[in-house]
């Protein structure tokens, strides 16, 4: 059986890990995946986007942005003075409409 040694850059080892089989990197792997998901948000959580980030997402300016929640395209929150939209509303959104056009000035 031969050791594998984990190491930080810079630092000392911190761990050695026998690898004998497949059921210990099964087990190192179960290990990761544990710790990934204490760190990334499930998907259940509501996830809510400011104005920028909806017209970044849309890729549209903000007064198209201020046009779809004029026209009932989009639906928003308000929390204080700031206006918040579900990611489920820009996606039903996106599913009706594919094309957002952006009104420019003509010289």
């Amino acid at each position: 059986m031969s050791n594998y040694k984990i190491e930080a850059i810079g630092k000392a080892p911190t761990a050695y890990i026998p690898l004998a089989d497949e059921n210990m990197l099964s087990h190192l792997a179960d290990m990761v995946a544990e710790r990934l998901a204490k760190i990334i948000k499930p998907d259940n959580e509501p996830r809510y986007y400011n104005r920028n980030e909806v017209a970044t997402i849309l890729h549209v300016s903000l007064p198209t942005i201020d046009r779809m929640m004029q026209d009932g395209r989009l639906t928003a929150k308000r929390v204080g003075r700031r206006v918040l939209f579900d990611a489920q509303t820009i996606d039903k959104a996106v599913k009706e409409k594919t094309i957002f056009k952006l009104k420019t000035k003509r010289c």
